[in-house]
């Protein structure tokens, strides 16, 4: 009984890491700096780590590319992001403006640890990897779209929202140079 419990234990650990980030922090920096060099109307999601100064939270947040350079923005008066500055992907904000920018509050490691157990990542990635899925359409909020970039960045996937849907959303797998 001992081992049967032992064996399931492992293999919950196991899926439970698949859908968890699979990429390493050399690549999620690469994938970080081709999305901020996306200028097209159809930008590409970033997963980056910010902490809030004021309450002192620290979390991910996966935003569009475009809304860090504009936190940065806000935080700065206006100096633009150089994103060598960033390998790390970590921010740090105290303005409210910067924050919202970048929608720090939306949803919460729990909510996006809940998602997670409703989609089957090793499958989409899998399909994402082989060109058989390129697109994802979302129906419900923004909150479900952002956090299905979140772990599809996490696990070296680039998506970008479409420029006039912007609910229908291109993946692409991240092929490191």
């Amino acid at each position: 009984m001992k081992t049967k419990t032992s064996i399931l234990t492992m293999i919950v650990g196991l899926l439970f890491l698949t859908a968890r980030a699979q990429v390493d922090e050399q690549t999620k920096y690469k994938m970080f700096c081709s999305a901020l060099g996306n200028d097209s109307t159809a930008p590409n999601y970033i997963v980056v780590t910010v902490k809030n100064k004021k309450t002192g939270e620290t979390k991910e947040v996966c935003t569009e590319a475009p809304f860090i350079e504009g936190a940065m923005g806000q935080e700065t008066g206006g100096l633009t992001i150089n994103y060598r500055n960033y390998k790390t992907r970590y921010f740090e904000f105290s303005k409210d403006s910067a924050l919202w920018n970048i929608s720090f509050d939306l949803y919460t490691k729990d909510d996006l640890d809940k998602y997670v157990k409703t989609i089957n990542v090793a499958e989409i990635v899998k399909q994402v990897k082989s060109g058989k899925l390129t697109s994802k359409t979302f129906m419900g909020d923004r909150i479900e779209q952002l956090m299905f970039a979140h772990i599809m960045f996490n696990n070296g996937i680039i998506m970008k929202r479409g420029c006039i849907a912007g609910n229908i959303c291109g993946l692409t797998y991240f092929k490191s140079k």
